[in-house]
């Protein structure tokens, strides 16, 4: 028998095998593509709120700023992903994340233009982090969804571990 651990209510007489059948090797492009966006979502986002923002003297003002930048994106994207999909929803505020870090990389994170390009950084960090749930669920079929979205979670934390060595990398000011 295939029954692992515990007995199978209901499971055998229903196709019983089809976690079985789905050997990690078929998932291989979907498990890339949603790794690899988990990655660059998380490093997106938690490159930006290690970002130190030149707001004045205030920690404070620098937290609720970021705050009340990410609220709306919180509004935006379920919005977005009903009328255009998770996933272009997804590919949408990658490709904005990576137009404003690639902006950063040349003029750093200094003066109002680099202060308003790590606002928008905010929030397309925000909005990547927020619909890759989502998106990454449709991407697996539904006997290997829980294997997928974890392998891809994964890589979002090893996402989140590279963030602030790149934000080192950074210039603070426009070169």
């Amino acid at each position: 028998g295939s029954g692992a651990g515990g007995g199978a209510a209901g499971g055998e007489g229903e196709g019983g095998g089809v976690q079985a059948s789905i050997s990690p090797l078929a998932l291989a492009p979907q498990l890339a593509l949603s790794g690899l966006a988990w990655c660059a979502s998380t490093i997106a986002y938690y490159g930006i709120v290690l970002w130190p923002i030149s707001l004045g003297d205030g920690l404070r003002l620098q937290t609720t700023l970021g705050a009340l930048i990410e609220l709306p994106v919180y509004v935006a994207v379920p919005l977005l992903s009903r009328r255009l999909g998770p996933r272009i929803t997804w590919v949408i505020f990658l490709a904005f994340a990576a137009a404003v870090w690639s902006s950063l990389a040349v003029i750093g994170g200094g003066g109002a233009a680099g202060t308003a390009m790590l606002l928008a950084a905010r929030l397309a960090g925000t909005g990547a982090t927020t619909i890759c749930y989502v998106a990454s669920n449709d991407a697996f079929p539904t006997a290997a969804r829980g294997f997928g979205v974890a392998v891809a979670s994964c890589c979002g934390r090893v996402g989140s571990v590279l963030a602030p060595l790149i934000v080192n990398l950074m210039p603070e000011e426009g070169g």
